[in-house]
């Protein structure tokens, strides 16, 4: 991914801001009110190919493209800044005043500030799921996508409260550290002009794509350097462009549009269950008294499930009801599984072991999973269940990692 342009721009001292700037802070707002636009198609023209008299000719196949790729297919690559993580060749953040413009979009925008209070953006710091792990584990690798909005090279665990509660902010995806300009996708409908807004505002198709995500939603492992092959810690990005919706962009999921045309800005993901609903499509059956089997493919969804994450996973689980406790359980686990492997310069990386998670795999990750009861319990109804799951961390034993979450993707009962 390109990097960001420095420019001429740099720390901000508050004391520093003339009144002029301070008039252009205090009516900033974040020119997404409309939202990015749906993908943006372009239909290449289909002459007349001659036919016999008698019979009409088949129509040409119509190639639709998003604005946001190119002619052979991949992302249009934006030589320009894109949102992502604090990085040390940013132009330095203060971040007292980036809180400060941020608090500006939020007043002009109301709906879109409510909607984003209750998303995993705005808590990216400040999730008591995260605090565990970065206390288990504190990286500044972590720290800089987690509280963007800090100095880079601020030291790991010193995060200011203005960068703490801010999260991934508004200014976060739309306002380049050191300028004022606002970036945004290109509004809905050929040549609609943009309403007067009191600061610059800068459209472009990469907003509307992938690309506006992938700086922090695909990224290899921080000691890449040290392994023999290349391996991507989150790669939600690469699973889109193979998957069947890779003419669909993340915003077209993760951000919906409402009865107005507005952009949701409560990024809908793992965590709801209607989307997880959505994302899989689940076939239970019990096709003899003591077998059952179920069937997880791919729905609607863009990329593998689960994806990004690596401490989440799919839990599939039947159980035979007893009296005081279940009188038969049986589950199955799909996610990547890491452990450790040593490398050719003899340091020791966590690799991956296996992936079969669903929308993975040469079977593009359609998995029938078969359970056989016991004997007396074939005439037994059973209950089935797909978790979508969570881990506080890994654990060489999957049955022994502790469960931080999860959310009931399906269930139900099958009688004999």
């Amino acid at each position: 991914m390109p990097q960001p342009d420095a420019g001429d721009g740099g720390e901000i001292p508050l004391s520093a801001l003339g009144p002029s700037w301070w008039a252009l802070l205090g009516l900033l707002v974040v020119a997404c009110e409309a939202g990015p636009a749906g993908p943006a198609v372009v239909v290449p023209h289909i002459e007349p190919t001659s036919t016999s008299p008698t019979m009409a000719s088949e129509p040409e196949p119509v190639v639709v493209r998003p604005a946001w790729r190119d002619g052979d297919g991949a992302l249009v690559r934006a030589e320009h800044w894109l949102p992502g993580p604090a990085r040390l060749d940013d132009p330095p953040r203060d971040p007292a005043a980036r809180h400060l413009a941020d608090g500006a979009c939020q007043r002009c925008h109301h709906a879109i500030a409510h909607d984003w209070l209750g998303s995993q953006h705005a808590g990216s710091w400040s999730s008591p799921a995260f605090q565990r792990a970065f206390a288990s584990e504190p990286r500044a690798f972590c720290q800089r996508c987690h509280a963007p909005e800090e100095r880079a090279s601020t030291a790991v665990g010193e995060v200011t409260e203005p960068a703490a509660s801010l999260g991934v902010g508004c200014v976060t995806c739309h306002v380049q550290p050191g300028t004022t300009e606002v970036w945004a996708a290109p509004r809905a409908g050929a040549h609609q002009p943009d309403r007067p807004a009191p600061h610059p505002i800068a459209r472009s198709p990469a907003f509307a794509g992938p690309q506006a995500c992938a700086r922090c939603h695909e990224f290899p492992f921080p000691d890449h350097a040290l392994r023999d092959h290349p391996l991507a810690m989150q790669s939600t990005v690469t699973e889109h462009g193979r998957s069947a919706f890779a003419a669909l962009s993340c915003a077209d999921c993760h951000m919906p549009r409402d009865a107005d045309g507005r952009r949701s800005h409560g990024f809908p993901g793992a965590y709801d269950g209607a989307m997880l609903a959505q994302a899989l499509e689940i076939d239970a059956a019990r096709p003899t008294p003591s077998t059952i089997r179920i069937r997880l493919a791919p729905g609607r969804v863009g990329h593998a499930v689960p994806t990004g994450d690596l401490l989440r996973r799919l839990e599939l689980r039947v159980q035979v009801d007893g009296e005081d406790e279940p009188a038969f359980t049986a589950t199955k686990l799909f996610g990547r599984r890491f452990g450790q492997a040593y490398q050719s310069s003899g340091v020791i990386v966590r690799d991956e072991l296996a992936d079969d998670r669903v929308g993975t795999g040469p079977d593009a990750g359609v998995h029938v999973a078969t359970f056989t009861l016991p004997a007396p319990l074939a005439g037994s109804p059973v209950r089935w269940q797909v978790l979508h799951q969570r881990v506080a961390a890994m654990s060489r034993d999957p049955w022994r990692a502790p469960i931080e979450g999860q959310v009931q993707v399906a269930a139900g009962l099958l009688v004999p």
